[in-house]
């Protein structure tokens, strides 16, 4: 006995608009300060100094941000293993 199951096209573009759809409002509804992972939309220039490489791109980026009253990214200091881990 043979059974087969077959799924239409069109059942998994339904579910992938469902899926855009419920990403978009959940987006749209994001609250920073109530969810940590909601990721806030940031300009070309925060952007830059927040992700970018070193260099000057970067530091005149981060120049514009702090003079429009923006928050620059926090520089994280994390301890060394030292010791055999560090070879």
């Amino acid at each position: 006995m043979l059974v087969g199951f077959t799924t239409t096209s069109a059942n998994a573009l339904d579910f992938d608009a469902f899926e855009k759809g419920i990403v978009e409002t959940d987006t749209q509804k994001c609250d920073p300060k109530r969810d940590p992972k909601c990721i806030p939309k940031l300009s070309d220039d925060e952007a830059l100094c927040q992700y970018g490489g070193g260099g000057n791109a970067r530091g005149e980026a981060c120049r514009r941000v702090k003079n429009a009253g923006g928050k620059l990214p926090e520089v994280k200091k994390e301890k060394s293993l030292g010791g055999a881990y560090a070879m």
